[in-house]
């Protein structure tokens, strides 16, 4: 127990068993550093109970990362495999193309050839 007692000298004050002689003010300044310190420790309890609950979502978006990025380079790696097929199938729709365009020329010759040979025939029957 506190007790405040303020006399006029300071050898006029008696101390009693379970009683203090302090100072108000000094008493008030203790008193709000007191509540400064509990406060202090309270915002340091929360802080210290934030920051890890930080580094818990920090290590969860890490994982997150990481599973993403091995993804990223497996799909990176199907792209590469497809654009390889792609080339592949271009190359051969180039060689059928050409074989077409061959085939087209080879026809008109013949066609022209049929009707050559068709008008030198109607010719030298009608002669």
């Amino acid at each position: 127990m506190i007790c405040l007692m303020m006399m006029s000298s300071a050898s006029s004050q008696k101390l009693l068993n379970d009683s203090v002689i302090v100072p108000v003010k000094a008493l008030r300044n203790a008193l709000l550093v007191k509540a400064d310190r509990d406060n202090l420790k309270l915002e340091l309890g929360l802080t210290r109970d934030s920051i890890k609950h930080m580094d818990t979502i920090i290590l969860r978006q890490d994982s997150i990362i990481k599973v993403c990025d091995s993804t990223r380079v497996i799909l990176d790696k199907k792209v590469e495999d497809y654009k390889g097929v792609v080339k592949a199938k271009d190359g051969i729709i180039e060689e059928k193309d050409k074989k077409i365009s061959n085939l087209k020329g080879k026809l008109k010759g013949v066609i022209a050839a049929f009707v050559l040979s068709t008008i030198s025939l109607v010719l030298s029957l009608t002669l």
